[in-house]
């Protein structure tokens, strides 16, 4: 059962590296619709390609994943879209508060309402890592309209968690973990590229800079991602997604460490906060 807490805490790791490439996309190519369907298309191209290759070049198929990655791509497609307008107006700390508190706040929601066992300690663990969450936050100066964008990174984060853990409670009519993130990858990419032939601005291209960035974000993602559906297998995602969120601020505050990024006392107690509830969380 180690293997499995193993790979949430590499997943963490992976997103927390995630982030980073997703902000320098946005500062690279802007916040507008064009450009946020531009790095769904490539993200989505990139990541088909390094799961296709982690998968020995097979991809399984069966209507239900197929279903299943259809909702899952529209769902990545309006959370590419609301990250790369909120990383306009707000920094990564903010952005990171609402992602990581709806990618694990909605999951653990669903998997409780699905017959998870219920725990109090996992109520207490959210609410600290809630509070851990803010704590690692900056201020954000920008005006309230942003609440929207937000509130959507919140809802759409947290989908994609809710989405995943119904894909893989039903293993006798899903495909692999691997072939799923493949099929919603072909799909992203064909509702991308309809987008933009009907949006005003038809523009394919992108940077290098730029490319660089989303197929940077792709890799890592669809690495990410494909270690969450694994463990799902075994581990409850009320279980899961807390644990996900406190690895990300531990392993981002590790990195600014790394980077010699000065700390304040409020960070620094927010990634031991994080760190001490994820550990409690695998008990």
């Amino acid at each position: 059962m180690i293997v499995y807490y193993l790979m949430i805490a590499l997943s963490a790791l992976i997103f927390a590296l995630q982030f980073m490439l997703n902000d320098g996309y946005q500062r690279e190519s802007g916040s507008g619709w064009n450009s946020s369907l531009k790095f769904s298309l490539y993200s989505s191209i990139v990541g088909f390609a390094a799961l296709f290759v982690i998968n020995k070049f097979e991809c399984g198929f069966s209507l239900f994943s197929l279903t299943v990655a259809v909702i899952y791509s529209m769902v990545c497609i309006a959370l590419n879209y609301f990250t790369v307008k909120a990383l306009k107006i707000a920094n990564l700390s903010v952005y990171s508060v609402f992602s990581m508190i709806g990618g694990m706040i909605l999951p653990f929601i669903y998997g409780i309402m699905c017959g998870e066992e219920f725990k109090a300690i996992r109520v207490v663990c959210c609410i600290l890592i809630s509070a851990a969450v803010a704590m690692n936050a900056g201020r954000s100066k920008e005006s309230k309209k942003a609440f929207i964008y937000y509130m959507a990174v919140f809802i759409f984060n947290g989908m994609v968690g809710v989405i995943s853990k119904f894909h893989q409670s039903y293993p006798e009519y899903c495909v692999g973990s691997a072939d799923f993130l493949m099929l919603s990858k072909i799909i992203t990419a064909v509702f991308s590229v309809l987008l933009i032939f009907l949006s005003k601005e038809r523009n394919f291209t992108v940077s290098k800079k730029a490319f660089a960035y989303s197929a940077g974000s792709a890799c890592l993602n669809s690495i990410a991602n494909l270690l969450l559906l694994i463990a799902l297998l075994k581990l409850p995602a009320s279980v899961q997604y807390p644990m996900v969120t406190g690895g990300v601020i531990v392993f981002s505050t590790l990195i600014e460490i790394v980077r010699k990024s000065k700390l304040t006392k409020k960070e620094i107690t927010a990634a031991l906060i994080a760190f001490a509830v994820s550990a409690m969380m695998a008990i």
